[in-house]
Parts: structure tokens; C-alpha cells; sequence
């Protein structure tokens, strides 16, 4: 299998590009998001993810291995296709998607096109103890760094505004903004307090 490929970019479409690679021109689709920080002429290392269908075989291309985990767990879900799982990488990046499945905000992913309440519930039903144990909760977005740096004090962090009166979601997504590696819980709570009364 194709883990990545290093080339030049030939082609940016609405839904998919071309990179060369040696000899070799590579079709490849991806997300709105993805294609938005392309263009012609750019060396890029795109880590990519194969489809196969009963019709045919393609590849799919990411900026970021964690891009591409994130998209098979979509597509593990009953009902997501390549096509819905681009769609929600379109709309969110894969530290909000994450997070909008392990606080259980459906609604986050019913921003994309094609994801209804109902199928959106059905991922967080399906993905959230996945997620639980993925890397991309601990590596998708270093701002949003769900696992390193002190996870005790992140927790204490959680708990105090928990205590405060706000929502888990609303408490995690606060330290989750704030929160570097060598901050204490203390200094973890006021900033987060300032981020929510913005």
C-alpha cells in the first residue's frame, strides 16, 4: 500500500489533484480543506488513504497522517462513505472532530454537507471509545493536545470549571485552547477562565 507520496503539484480541482512523481502523475482525491492549501508547482508530501470499490480503486491524499486515520475511522462507521468522511474533513480539521465526538456534540459534525442528526449521532455513538484510545486525540492538533505535556493538571484544570458551573464540553474545549506542557493546574484555570468570558 501507498503510505505517502512526494511530488509537485500538477493540478488543484474542486474535489481532487494531480501531483507528479517521477514519471508519474498521481490522481489523487481530497477534502476542500486540503486542496485550499495547495497550488500549482508546490512540492508537498501528501500521506494518502486507498479506496476500493467494486468499479474502482483510488487513492485519497492528506497533509498529515493523522488526517488519514482520522478518515478510516470515519469510514468505519455504518453509513459514511469516502464521500461524507472528506465532506466532515472539509468542514472540521481532525483536533474538532475529535473533540465533537469524545463531548458527544453531534451537532459540530451536522455542519458538513450530507451529515444529518441522525448519522452524526450514529459516529459519536460508533467512534467515542475509539477515539478514546486513538492517537489522533493526542496528536491531531497540538492546541487542542488532548493527552500530553500534564495530563493531571489538565484533568484538575477540567474539574474545577466542571465545579464552576460549565458544561464538559465547554470545559474541555477551554483547557484544551489554553493548556501547554509546563503550566500548572492554576495557571491552566485562569486562562481558561479568560478564554470563556471573552
Amino acid at each position: 500500500m501507498i503510505a505517502y507520496i512526494n511530488g509537485k503539484v500538477a493540478h488543484v480541482g474542486e474535489t481532487a489533484l494531480i501531483l507528479e512523481a517521477g514519471a508519474m502523475g498521481y490522481h489523487l482525491q481530497a477534502s476542500a480543506s486540503t486542496l485550499s492549501r495547495l497550488s500549482v508547482g508546490q512540492e508537498v508530501r501528501l500521506h494518502t488513504a486507498l479506496q476500493v470499490k467494486e468499479n474502482d480503486i483510488s487513492l485519497i491524499g492528506f497533509l498529515t497522517a493523522e488526517d488519514v486515520q482520522m478518515f478510516y475511522l470515519l469510514t468505519s462507521v455504518s453509513g459514511v462513505g469516502a464521500k461524507v468522511a472528506l465532506a466532515i474533513q472539509s468542514t472540521l480539521d481532525s483536533g474538532r472532530i475529535s473533540l465533537a465526538i469524545l463531548t458527544e456534540e453531534a451537532d459540530e459534525l451536522v455542519r458538513a454537507p450530507g451529515v444529518g442528526k441522525k448519522l452524526a449521532n450514529r459516529i459519536v455513538l460508533e467512534l467515542k471509545d475509539k477515539m478514546k484510545s486513538s492517537e489522533i486525540a493526542q496528536e491531531a492538533s497540538p492546541q487542542q493536545n488532548i493527552g500530553a505535556g500534564n495530563p493531571e493538571a489538565k484533568q484538575e484544570a477540567t474539574d474545577a470549571l466542571l465545579t464552576l458551573g460549565y458544561s464538559r464540553s465547554e470545559a474541555l474545549r477551554a483547557v484544551m485552547e489554553i493548556a501547554l506542557a509546563d503550566m500548572t493546574a492554576e495557571q491552566i484555570i485562569r486562562g481558561a477562565l479568560k478564554h470563556l468570558n471573552k
